[in-house]
């Protein structure tokens, strides 16, 4: 670059001698007159002046050119002069420093989306405006808002009253909170405001899908309820009866019967508090994660003489079929399993009918189905019979003396050990449930 300058100026001085000599010679060696000497003159001042300009431009442009058309995309310091390569170096340094942040910046971008777009809870981004920044697929599946676009008002998400005001609390620097249901669902809405040097520059809300936690609280204040219920019956005929013998208001000949009340409704207690218990333990999970190899038929047979008087009362023929099948769990999750599907059968069978127990080994697993002749459960139930307490037929249901928890325990049985449970019935015609184990790992 230094001998390009070099040159430029040597032949810029030389362009400008020769205009500036020029005009000068034809004064000294031509007669010419005043007014053209002057006008001569003139020439040898402005000529040098022009021919400086004009080559100045020129060469300007040349020596510039290069630089200007530095590709800063590529940058290669061959292709510049000398003297601004270590420029050009430095560039270069900058643009790699710049080209790992930005490819630093897109995989935490990335990160971000892919953990946002896979939130089971609902995301929502508002600036300072309440316009949408940014929501995540959950939160546009939750409140119906597929067709919603970033940057409307944030009420095109949903417009219940709830979900705007609890937004606009969190416009107001406090935490919002607060319930909507949109069809059988029912959603948490949490927002909370985004502060930025004391001043709010948007919200947060976070949509969580509460119906099941909803459900299971309902179940449980209805347990409680019926749990106090069914407590409350046979302690209070236990307790009459007890105040009539105390006061001596019972006859001698009638104190056998009222003592057999006594002790019919305390046993009564004792299995109530013992399905409640086996239900409490199956909830947390507190039996002990016993898993061995048991043969399924075996186990059905060894219920069925447990039953066999029961049976016999009710004129009710219990048999099992089946060959050897073999499944892996807790052996007596899996027996009280059969003994509650089975006592059921014969419970509401009609007197002369009959319970028959199939074990068929599958190529998935083994199918245990116990199907009896019995009273049927119409169809309106049938999504009911396993919840706690439920019963189809109450007053039927404690004459026989049941508790309303067998199938519940059934149920609950079945998840612990990974069993699928499906039901098939029809009034005055008897009932079907089948239970598909997984096949033994052990």
């Amino acid at each position: 670059m230094k001998n390009k300058i070099s040159a430029a100026i040597l032949i810029t001085a030389a362009a400008v001698l020769v205009a500036a000599l020029l005009p000068l010679l034809a004064v000294l060696y031509f007669d010419v007159s005043g007014t053209m000497k002057g006008l001569l003159l003139a020439l040898a001042v402005a000529l040098p002046c022009l021919a400086a300009c004009i080559m100045a431009g020129v060469y300007s442009e040349k020596i510039v050119k290069p630089i200007r058309e530095i590709d800063p995309e590529s940058l290669d310091p061959k292709s510049c002069y000398e003297e601004i390569s270590s420029i050009v170096h430095r560039l270069r340094r900058q643009n790699s420093l710049i080209d790992r942040q930005m490819a630093d910046l897109r995989r935490r971008q990335e990160e971000f989306n892919a953990i946002v777009s896979n939130m089971a809870e609902g995301l929502v981004l508002l600036d300072n405006k309440l316009e949408i920044l940014s929501f995540n697929p959950a939160a546009a599946r939750m409140l119906g808002a597929e067709k919603v676009r970033e940057g409307e008002h944030f009420i095109s998400l949903n417009r219940s009253r709830i979900f705007v005001s609890t937004v606009n609390e969190a416009t107001e620097g406090r935490h919002g909170e607060g319930h909507i249901t949109l069809g059988s669902r029912v959603y948490q809405i949490l927002a909370n405001p985004v502060s930025v040097e004391g001043g709010i520059n948007g919200v947060i809300v976070f949509i969580i899908d509460v119906t099941e936690k909803q459900k299971r609280e309902e179940m449980r204040k209805e347990f409680t309820s019926n749990v106090s219920h069914e407590l409350k019956t046979p302690l209070t005929s236990i307790s009459g009866i007890s105040e009539m013998l105390q006061s001596g208001m019972i006859s001698e000949e009638d104190i056998p019967r009222f003592a057999g009340t006594i002790h019919d409704e305390a046993g009564r207690l004792l299995t109530l508090i013992n399905d409640i218990i086996k239900l409490s333990k199956l909830d947390e999970a507190a039996i002990t994660p016993e898993r061995k190899r048991v043969e399924l038929a075996d186990l059905a047979v060894s219920v069925t003489r447990r039953l066999a008087i029961v049976a016999e009362e009710r004129s009710v023929n219990l048999k099992v079929v089946g060959g050897p099948a073999f499944v892996s769990g807790n052996p007596s999750v899996i027996e009280e399993m059969i003994y509650n599907l089975a006592d059921n059968a014969i419970k509401y069978n009609k007197e002369g009918g009959s319970v028959t127990i199939t074990v068929t080994p599958l190529p998935h697993g083994v199918q245990l189905t116990v199907a009896d002749t019995g009273i049927g459960i119409a169809a309106e139930h049938l999504d009911r019979i396993f919840e706690r307490f439920y019963r189809v037929d109450k007053s039927h249901s404690r004459e026989i003396g049941g508790t309303g928890l067998g199938l519940s325990i059934v149920k609950h049985s079945a998840e612990y050990l990974g069993a699928t449970l499906s039901v098939e019935s029809r009034v005055d015609s008897g009932t079907a449930i089948t239970v598909v184990f997984p096949p033994a790992d052990i």
